[in-house]
């Protein structure tokens, strides 16, 4: 496909565990070597905070977490407090990965609700970092592209990954396999209905449209359409299925 890595929050708690002890939240994956070789790889990169924002920094609206107030004259100055709170974090995610370039997500499900306020709080956070504390950190507005250009600036040796992900758990006995292995024959007729549906669809729409058609068969189309529609939504609905 053309990319050089990917990004990706889920995997196993215990595989992510071992990882961030071992310094081996980036890799280079070699999926299915035996048929496809060592050429036919990508550098993974798993996320540390899921894809949320650094703990206490979600400015968002949906959220209770301080703004950042870079003024010393407002009571509500904070900006030296917040700035260690993210030296922290900071510090913290070193750790865990093999150089000092660090990616960091600000955002989660349903955030940039209010996206003024995110970058506001941002720009003020960005801007007093690298006043204050810029001998040592170097905030900066990214993308996944600068920071893989970035990686490869430094002379590192990845480890390699060669097998899947699964199974995937994100807690004791939470297994989320199930997704794509359980009720392997229900998907499969729940699939060949979709198709049977949505191939309805056009066949109904073309039928409307004939202003030959009478009002007894313009009816017999409608309520077959719709026990086909109900069938279909209690499958999707009672299985999870989508």
């Amino acid at each position: 496909m053309g990319f050089d890595a990917w990004f990706f929050a889920r995997l196993d708690y215990q595989d992510k565990n071992k990882r961030m002890n071992d310094k081996e939240l980036e890799w280079v994956w070699r999926p299915n070597s035996d048929s496809l070789g060592d050429d036919v790889q990508i550098l993974t990169h798993a996320l540390y905070r899921h894809y949320s924002s650094p703990e206490f920094m979600n400015f968002d609206i949906l959220d209770n977490d301080s703004p950042w107030i870079n003024n010393a004259n407002s009571e509500d100055f904070n900006a030296e407090s917040e700035a260690q709170k993210l030296i922290d974090q900071i510090e913290e995610r070193s750790q865990h990965y093999l150089t000092d370039d660090i990616f960091m997500l600000f955002g989660d499900d349903f955030r940039y609700m209010n996206a003024f306020q995110n970058y506001e709080n941002m720009d003020a956070m960005i801007s007093y970092m690298n006043k204050h504390h810029g001998d040592k950190y170097k905030l900066q507005y990214s993308t996944p592209s600068n920071y893989v250009d970035a990686l490869a600036k430094h002379n590192v040796t990845w480890p390699t990954k060669y097998d899947d992900m699964f199974p995937y758990s994100d807690n004791p006995d939470a297994y989320w396999t199930g997704y794509f292995s359980s009720r392997a024959n229900d998907k499969g007729y729940i699939r060949r209905a979709s198709t049977n549906f949505h191939a309805s669809n056009q066949l109904y729409a073309e039928k409307v449209l004939d202003q030959q058609l009478d009002d007894k068969s313009l009816n017999e189309l409608l309520a077959a359409k719709y026990q086909l529609l109900d069938d279909l939504g209690i499958n999707q609905h009672h299985d999870a299925v989508t």
